[in-house]
């Protein structure tokens, strides 16, 4: 089984992971396999349920357009959210 279907089974897996089935035996050290700056495919295991690592499709990187930055601006001036720290 070829690497791109390993990684299409994961997330199909990962989809569906609340039905409390066993995890597949032959998806156990799938690799991120993103193409690196070298060019080398990545080695990372610890990937997400998008079959990439965090350095490869993980986490958001922020607001890319004006109107995301103003809203991501506004954010810490919303009513009602407090400090963790404020009481003390």
């Amino acid at each position: 089984m070829t690497e791109d279907k390993k990684r299409k089974e994961w997330i199909a897996y990962c989809k569906r992971a609340c039905l409390n089935e066993p995890f597949p035996v032959h998806l156990y050290g799938l690799e991120c396999g993103a193409k690196t700056r070298k060019g080398t495919p990545c080695k990372q295991r610890a990937i997400y349920s998008s079959g990439r690592c965090k350095l490869h499709g993980g986490l958001s990187t922020g607001p890319r357009t004006a109107e995301g930055k103003r809203k991501a601006a506004l954010n810490g001036f919303k009513v009602g959210v407090h400090e963790a720290h404020e009481s003390l």
